[in-house]
């Protein structure tokens, strides 16, 4: 059986979340497809972590599109997180 990782925002990556948010508010259709493909690519990343590219100025992250945007997360192994810090 596959391990599934558990995906952790990072602080940052909330205050980034919630000022993206701020930034759609007269564009709910947006923000409502934006962040249910979030959500989509975040579970899909806990089965499958190493499935991203990883991002080419700090090798230590990798990241996933989404839209016009980037989510940037790192690969925990000890503690079996996908830290994403958007």
């Amino acid at each position: 059986m596959a391990m599934i990782y558990k995906a952790k925002y990072l602080p940052i990556a909330n205050k980034d979340i919630l000022l993206i948010s701020e930034a759609l508010s007269e564009y709910p259709n947006k923000a409502k497809r934006l962040f249910r493909e979030m959500d989509t690519k975040v579970k899909m990343v806990e089965k499958t972590p190493y499935s991203c590219p990883v991002y080419h100025a700090n090798p230590e992250y990798r990241h996933i599109i989404l839209e016009d945007h980037l989510l940037f997360y790192k690969v925990d192994e000890n503690e079996r997180k996908i830290k994403i810090s958007v």
